[in-house]
Order: structure tokens, then sequence, then C-alpha cells
């Protein structure tokens, strides 16, 4: 009984908690990994323009499917995602914002597995808020560098996890004016919350049979 109630616990606090699971189990080791990038602890602040997004959660979309080219050794990843986050600097609300995005692999090229330095090279997201359009792009002069991992864990399955420490500047204006973030923000990847519920819910199970 007390490792049913144990198990519980274990799923209420993965669930509660799920954007501090990292790593994503997958059935192929392309990337972009089809999964959600997190920032658990920190958020996008623009003091300058009093604005807060709060719970970012960037994803990149499998539709229409990325677009890989090998640039030399590395290889470069473009496709497009959704970005969603809570405006609390200026109570905004809810804001989701969709664009492209461009990301370069070094030293990609000829494997399947290992781990590999990162870099967001381009990305622009727009969308609406109450007040009007907004725009956030990757900073044209600071460097939103990361690191993947892609390991496999046999039967056909890869074990994905990844990070970026990313530079946005923010715009209201059409992109007249930019605002660079106070900081960078890392960006975590992350299982999709349902996937993660059915292997918290596999594991309870797993352990009330014994």
């Amino acid at each position: 009984m007390r490792t049913y109630m144990l198990s519980i616990i274990t799923v209420m606090a993965l669930i509660a908690g799920s954007t501090a699971w990292a790593g994503l189990i997958t059935n192929t080791p392309d990337l972009p990994p089809d999964g959600d990038y997190v920032s658990p602890e920190s958020y996008h602040e623009y003091s300058a323009a009093g604005i807060i997004l709060d719970d970012p959660v960037h994803r990149p979309l499998m539709t229409p499917p990325p677009v890989i080219t090998s640039v030399g050794p590395d290889e470069m990843e473009t496709f497009d995602s959704t970005f969603d986050a809570a405006e609390v600097g200026m109570g905004l609300g809810a804001i989701h914002m969709e664009g492209p995005v461009s990301v370069k692999v070094y030293n990609k090229v000829g494997y399947t597995t290992g781990t590999f330095n990162t870099e967001i090279i381009s990305m622009s997201l727009s969308g609406n808020t109450s007040l009007g359009p907004i725009i956030v792009r990757e900073s044209p002069t600071l460097s939103s560098m990361g690191i993947t991992s892609i390991t496999d864990i046999g039967g056909g399955s890869y074990d994905i996890t990844s990070f970026f420490d990313v530079f946005t500047e923010l715009s209201v204006d059409g992109g007249q004016t930019w605002i660079p973030c106070d900081a960078s923000t890392r960006m975590t990847l992350v299982p999709e919350p349902a996937t993660l519920c059915l292997l918290a819910l596999g594991g309870l199970l797993i352990r009330k049979r014994k």
C-alpha cells in the first residue's frame, strides 16, 4: 500500500511540475525534436517596454515538414513554430505567436546519435495582443547557443535532451524599433504533457501490480 501511495504522489508531482522533466523519448533521432521547449525557472522580460512573457512554451511544428540541409559538417534545420506565453507585465493575458526558426547543429552530418553544439541562427515570431501586434525575434547580434544530445536507448527508441540560451528582441511597432530582452532565457526540451502523464501512469500501474 505504501508503494502504491508513493506512486500516486509521484504521478501528481510529475503532472504538477511537468516543466521540470527534461528529455524526450521518440521513435526517430531526427531533429528538430517533436516536443516543447519551456522555461520552468525563467521568463522573457523586456523592462524597457514593461512587458514580461511568463511561462513561455516554444514548439517546433512538423507540418509542413522541417527542411534539412547540410552546410559542410553542419546540419541546418528550418521549420515553422508556435510560441505561447502569459504576458504579466502589462496584464495583456495569453499571447500566441507563430513564425519560422532556423537552427544550426554543429558537426551533425554523418552522425545519428551524439552530443552536438547547436545555435538558433534566426527566429521571427509574430502575434496579436489587446494593444496591437507583437513581434519577437532572435537577437541579430548575440548568439543563442545550446546543446542537443541524441541517445539510442534500444528498441527503435531514442532519448533526446536539448536546451538553448536564447537572446530575443521585441517590437510593438511592426519592427521599426526593437527592445532587447533583459537577459538570455534558457529553453529546455520536455515531453508533451499528455505523454508525460502516460509515462507516469505507466509507472503507477507497474508498481500497483507488484
